[in-house]
């Protein structure tokens, strides 16, 4: 069994797009397969349970098994995804949020490389209105470095809470009952802690790098990645203490000057002040991204291009027809 989880809150709008995307990932590439969908809903405001329901009416054949998980209160988006694992029964998942897409690409065959590797990272493309890719290569600086961050340096890039592996996939049987209850300790970074606690626990854990998007991100005001996001200071404040979770642990001297240095310039990144903002350059994450993109300048010049320039126009023409067939699946029913 395959699981798609997605975690909704006020998506009403947006979430039938994610369901129609699993839809297509099941219609298209998931022949002889059967499929689990874990659904969340945080406690939403809007209408998002009524339309989630109304897409399980038309579309529930789809799926083995269907656990849907609505809060009546928020509890936030940390508790909301362990709640979401704990249900999740096949070795094979994928967790995505309620307001972003799958890419049109066969998501088994990335996940079939779990026979071979513990974990496999993911590229991403972003979008904004009406499917609007975001085409600045520098963008996915960070989605190319997964190709070189390896062994001991992918250990320590955790440690120091860079944001990477975002949207790797990996095997269930990494999600231990530590994992989850080390999640549970904070609110927003909910990828982060899960990464860094399953890399504390496997330390020789055997990583990839697939350069072809898997998700396609929403990018909204509210977004975490929007300086001017209500959850923006809370986010930055939550990676600066996996720094310091991480620091009161760490033996050596030199790594725990990091660690306070990384946790500390989390200050830098949540100023409204644009130059003070500025500052967070001068951090041991962006110390190691540039001596990476120095070292390894070509190949990731042509990773950021190849994964822009090759799939852009397929993932807007997909953001397009999802749109479209969400529209009509949320659409009330004539009387």
């Amino acid at each position: 069994m395959f699981t798609f989880v997605v975690t909704c809150y006020n998506q009403a709008e947006v979430v039938p797009d994610m369901l129609e995307s699993i839809r297509y990932q099941i219609e298209q590439y998931g022949q002889g397969q059967t499929f689990q969908l874990i659904v969340t809903d945080d406690g939403s405001t809007d209408d998002s349970c009524r339309v989630i329901n109304r897409w399980l009416e038309e579309n529930g054949g789809l799926f083995a098994k269907i656990n849907r998980l609505f809060r009546e209160k928020n509890a936030g988006i940390c508790v909301n995804y362990v709640d979401a694992l704990r249900h999740v029964e096949g070795e094979r998942f994928v967790a995505v949020n309620g307001d972003d897409l799958l890419a049109p690409y066969n998501l088994f065959d990335i996940t079939a490389k779990l026979d071979e590797y513990d974990m496999v990272c993911t590229a991403f493309l972003k979008f904004t209105g009406e499917g609007d890719i975001v085409t600045s290569y520098g963008t996915y600086l960070e989605v190319a470095l997964q190709n070189f961050i390896r062994g001991k340096t992918l250990y320590r890039c955790i440690k120091l809470g860079f944001p990477i592996m975002g949207t790797a996939v990996y095997r269930k049987s990494l999600l231990s009952e530590s994992v989850l209850n080390f999640i549970l300790q904070f609110r927003t970074v909910n990828d982060r802690a899960c990464f860094q606690k399953i890399l504390d626990e496997n330390k020789d854990i055997r990583v990839c790098y697939v350069n072809r998007p898997m998700i396609l991100y929403r990018i909204s005001d509210s977004s975490i990645s929007n300086f001017n996001s209500p959850t923006r200071v809370l986010h930055n404040g939550e990676v600066a203490r996996l720094c310091r979770i991480e620091r009161e642990k760490e033996k050596s001297p030199v790594f725990c000057l990091l660690l306070l240095w990384q946790e500390k310039s989390a200050a830098f990144r949540t100023s409204s002040a644009y130059f003070v903002r500025l500052l967070r350059f001068f951090s041991p994450y962006f110390a190691v991204m540039f001596w990476l993109y120095l070292r390894h300048f070509r190949e990731i010049r042509s990773l950021e291009k190849r994964l822009v320039d090759a799939h852009q126009e397929d993932c807007r023409g997909h953001y397009r027809g999802m749109n479209a067939r969400g529209r009509s699946a949320a659409a009330p029913s004539e009387q």
